[in-house]
């Protein structure tokens, strides 16, 4: 995750569901467009439910062609000017409303049911006139999440899958590793009924100023639920639900269904991706159950992106500006792919083998292609926590991250107080790969390698395993890895937490045994690849998670959510160094 989501959104939410984008004005009519929109074709479903779709055609389209199809819950329209792209690209282009928005029948049930609806559009469209019999389907986001869906449902027309930053029910939202995000009750308004409310949804004052009353007053995660209007009983439901339990597994696929799958599919995600995590664990779940002949039909586009910018990239993010070759047209590339698919096309070259990514770092941007996800790493580097010259208070008193296994025997500890606001923001965000002011935060711990003697790239996940104890049930602990570069400059490589109930896994909550000291996995570090030059230090900080944009945990060990925090525990957090309860991080690293 970034390092702008742990402090002021939800791990793995950066606009996780929701990308609207404002349809632009062109400086002069096009008056040779050659499209037709059909709006609202009520397609049946098997239950008498009707959805409603928009349809794009040629305008004089002589014979039938392949159909390309995005399901959304936020309405056929907003996706008019990408329709317009794909049917002058020689395809007819349909957009459904899902059951219960816009103008489909029936109830809508947020993030669920998808798979089974969309199987049955599929099979509709493959029947209507101007559609060849193959249907392809796009989208992003909860779009990309009812891709995979419906491919486990197996319809008999479906060719193609292009799922694009793909949201995981249960497990990078409505939660990240147990931790609910405030955005949650925003997002649910936005989708609240069946029209749209994006003005509402877009209002960040609004929503900020919602978030820190309930932060300041202390009061329970749930007084939440009322601002989430018509979708209310979602987000209590889902405040029942922090494990991921059978109750998740239900919204999502079994990936055993892969198996039997047959269809080339192009996945995209970006190294700052809010639903990173969720494109990335269907990717994981085909790879390791779909036939070895179809693996060779599964690709993967990696870039400098965040969650919107998996569709429309953008050369400044998060403090940092990146090059042009970064800047892709991703419309257009899935088009050229499916013409290689479907019309005998020629290969992308962006797209030449089955993992392509791109190079961060001043002097490397490029785009490399490789055969496989582990081709990225060549070794991993494990950097001890130390701090034998005093305690890691700070970062002018920090502690060390060496190569050998340290001789400490004392620990190091911070406080984490669920009655304190520290955690309000102070800036708003937009330089979130750069800002270093955590590094001068009060009450974290600072441990600093020495300067790398050589180049190196950090390329893979990141992982930290922490031998922590806690004098209280519960805490959640946060943990952020920086390169800071010769000249002063910060890049945040990656930032995790842990709600310590859930450090044995998220099936099951595990109240913590006060004084016992166990490993703690900070396994949920984004995939990245970034250059270093020599000088780089990597910094690791550990400290509390607190911050009005997710929900605060009491430290008690009971129910979370549904109590006020303001006369929670006050945790102390205490991280062992010594041989036989070694701290360390895990540094993946590319063939030098």
């Amino acid at each position: 995750m970034s390092r702008h989501c742990l402090r002021l959104l939800s791990p793995g939410l950066i606009a996780v569901l929701m990308f609207a984008a404002g349809t632009a004005q062109a400086a002069a009519p096009n008056l040779n467009q050659g499209v037709v929109s059909d709006l609202q074709q009520m397609i049946p479903l098997h239950d008498g439910v009707h959805l409603a779709a928009t349809v794009w055609r040629p305008l004089d389209q002589a014979k039938p062609l392949p159909v390309v199809l995005m399901i959304t819950p936020y309405v056929s329209d907003e996706t008019h000017n990408r329709a317009v792209k794909w049917v002058q690209g020689g395809y007819v282009y349909v957009v459904v409303d899902v059951r219960g928005r816009g103008d489909s029948e029936g109830v809508f049930r947020p993030l669920y049911g998808g798979g089974p609806d969309g199987a049955e559009v599929v099979e509709w469209l493959a029947q209507q006139p101007w559609c060849d019999g193959r249907v392809a389907t796009l989208g992003g986001s909860y779009r990309g999440m009812v891709q995979w869906e419906i491919l486990a449902q197996h319809p008999k027309h479906l060719v193609a899958l292009m799922p694009t930053a793909a949201v995981y029910p249960g497990y990078d939202f409505p939660n990240w590793k147990g931790v609910m995000p405030s955005y949650t009750a925003q997002w649910l308004a936005l989708t609240s009924g069946h029209t749209a409310h994006d003005q509402l949804f877009g209002d960040g004052d609004y929503w900020n100023t919602q978030f820190a009353r309930l932060y300041k007053s202390g009061a329970a995660f749930t007084t939440l639920a009322p601002l989430a209007a018509g979708n209310r009983p979602a987000f209590e439901e889902w405040m029942q639900h922090h494990d991921y339990d059978a109750y998740w597994a239900a919204y999502n696929p079994d990936p055993r269904e892969y198996a039997k799958v047959n269809i080339p599919i192009l996945a995209i995600t970006g190294y700052f991706d809010g639903d990173q995590p969720g494109e990335m664990r269907y990717y994981r779940e085909f790879s390791q159950n779909a036939p070895a002949a179809e693996l060779a039909r599964l690709t993967l586009l990696m870039g400098p992106w965040d969650h919107p910018g998996t569709r429309y990239p953008q050369k400044q993010l998060g403090g940092l500006t990146f090059p042009d070759n970064s800047v892709l047209d991703i419309d257009h590339l899935q088009i050229s792919w499916l013409d290689w698919v479907l019309k005998g096309g020629k290969r992308p070259e962006m797209l030449s083998d089955r993992v392509n990514y791109y190079v961060m770092g001043e002097g490397a941007e490029q785009w490399r292609h490789v055969a496989s996800l582990e081709a990225l790493t060549d070794h991993v580097q494990k950097l001890y926590l130390s701090s034998v010259d005093g305690p890691a208070g700070d970062v002018f008193h920090s502690g060390r991250l060496v190569a050998a296994v340290p001789q400490d025997t004392s620990t190091d500890s911070f406080r984490s107080d669920p009655n304190s606001q520290d955690g309000l923001p102070t800036n708003d965000g937009s330089n979130f790969l750069t800002d270093q002011s955590s590094s001068f935060q009060k009450n974290t711990l600072v441990y600093q390698s020495d300067p790398l003697t050589a180049p190196a790239t950090i390329a893979g996940y990141v992982r930290f395993t922490g031998s922590f104890s806690l004098d209280t049930p519960d805490a959640d602990i946060g943990a952020e890895v920086d390169a800071v570069l010769p000249d002063g400059r910060t890049l945040v490589l990656g930032t995790d937490l842990v709600r310590a109930r859930y450090r044995r896994g998220m099936s099951r909550a595990a109240p913590v045994t006060p004084g016992e000291i166990e490993p703690y996995a900070f396994d949920g570090f984004y995939l990245t690849d970034q250059h270093l030059p020599a000088g780089t230090r990597i910094r690791l900080l550990l400290t509390s998670v607190n911050t009005p944009f997710l929900e605060r945990n009491d430290n008690s060990g009971g129910a979370l959510g549904v109590e006020p925090t303001n006369h929670g525990r006050v945790a102390t957090v205490s991280v062992h160094l010594d041989a036989a309860h070694p701290s360390y991080l895990e540094l993946p690293l590319a063939k030098d």
